[in-house]
């Protein structure tokens, strides 16, 4: 995939700001906002003044304290950079407010709809059909609006992977709000109790492989259609609605009474099960979807530095291809060496990805003041890696000046 510099029309630098003025879609995306708040704000004012005192800060709490890991792991999804911080936040709020907005207003439509037709039909499966419709298309848009508003944000699948699960994680989190708040109401004087169980499920138990994995998939086919510049455009059209049809179809199976159904029982334990037997499903596939992206991202860096060997020799290069084999990495040269070697090599590793990039985005890389700046980090990085390596390695048994403690052996 060839990158082209994040610049301006003008030839300034543009680290990917999510002010577009220029484009339309930076101007729709307020809009949108403002009509998806017009519609969450309202039902989130009905459901905390009819729940009990309490009910609201208890949800947002247990929601907050789960959703600073969750971002922490997406947002080190990218291998090689961190995604602009604006689009993030653009991102998550789509899904937060324009997409469960738009959704609640689309899926009564829809249910009212499907109930006149066949009330019955629409009890058991009603849900199981609008919503993966409905929610999907919106938090899709949301991807879709993004590289409206800055298309060179989006460089490779990776990105489409990245954005997808903070929309689906933004809808994800103000949806299970809503319905912590909907268990609190109906538990009455064990709202306390309503709200914690509605969380477990939803958060903890469906929360690993909800609508952040759905929506990372069919943002990386949308994607796809973007950078897969060296397949046919059908086929990359193809493989997008084929990932927007996997997630549908795993969105329905989530939300639908197959398991009651084929069991011939309703019990709130087979909802878990079945919530658990599906997200494997989805865990694994959107492992998978994740590690082709990482693959063609990580070529693509590759194909950057291939001709700078001495700055980026082929083992160090292999070590950066997936944030384990980094991790490994480093924890060798601790063992090796101690922790000074082990700062060393991470300090390293930063200074090989930040110039790898610089190198990819570079019109001219061998003129382009950012790609010499990245160059002397390395340098430096690499005198400090090279003075750790000559430390000799802690003897068992001795204080070390990093306050390493080993045992010695006692010869039985």
């Amino acid at each position: 995939m060839s990158v082209a510099p994040l610049t301006d029309r003008r030839g300034r630098r543009d680290a990917g700001s999510i002010v577009q003025p220029l484009h339309a879609a930076f101007w729709l995306y307020p809009l949108v906002l403002a009509l998806g708040a017009a519609s969450i704000v309202p039902n989130l004012i009905r459901l905390s003044s009819a729940a009990p005192s309490g009910a609201l800060v208890l949800s947002v709490v247990m929601h907050t304290l789960w959703l600073i890991p969750a971002l922490g792991v997406i947002t080190h999804l990218d291998l090689f950079e961190r995604e602009p911080l604006s689009f993030c936040v653009a991102a998550f709020v789509w899904g937060g407010v324009v997409a469960t907005g738009f959704a609640i207003v689309a899926n009564d439509n829809l249910l009212t709809y499907m109930s006149k037709l066949d009330p019955e039909f629409s009890t058991d499966w009603g849900a199981s059909i609008s919503a993966p419709i409905v929610e999907e298309t919106l938090k899709l848009l949301g991807v879709v609006v993004l590289i409206l508003i800055n298309r060179r944000v989006f460089e490779s699948v990776l990105d489409g992977f990245v954005f997808g699960a903070l929309v689906g994680l933004g809808f994800q989190v103000v949806e299970n709000v809503m319905y912590t708040l909907s268990a609190a109401i109906q538990s009455g004087e064990a709202w306390a109790g309503g709200v914690v169980a509605s969380f477990f499920v939803r958060a903890i138990v469906n929360g690993l492989w909800s609508h952040a994995a759905f929506t990372a998939m069919t943002g990386a086919g949308v994607a796809y259609v973007l950078v897969g510049g060296r397949r046919s455009l059908p086929l990359r059209l193809a493989a997008a609605g084929a990932l927007y049809v996997i997630a549908w179809s795993l969105h329905f199976v989530n939300n639908s009474p197959l398991l009651e159904i084929a069991l011939g029982r309703t019990d709130g334990y087979l909802t878990i099960v079945q919530i658990v037997l599906n997200g494997l499903v989805v865990l694994a596939i959107a492992s998978f979807v994740y590690r082709l992206a990482a693959r063609q991202e990580y070529r693509w860096f590759a194909r950057a530095v291939r001709d700078e060997p001495e700055l980026l020799p082929l083992r160090e290069l292999a070590a950066l291809a997936s944030n384990k084999k980094r991790k490994e990495a480093v924890e060798a040269a601790r063992e090796l060496h101690g922790r000074r070697a082990a700062r060393a090599r991470s300090r390293l590793q930063r200074a090989q990805l930040g110039y790898g990039v610089a190198r990819a985005r570079a019109a001219d890389p061998d003129t382009d003041p950012g790609v010499a700046r990245w160059h002397r980090r390395i340098d430096r990085a690499r005198a400090q890696v090279l003075a750790a390596d000559l430390d000799p390695a802690p003897e068992p048994g001795v204080a070390t000046a990093h306050g390493v403690v080993r045992e010695v052996p006692d010869g039985s």
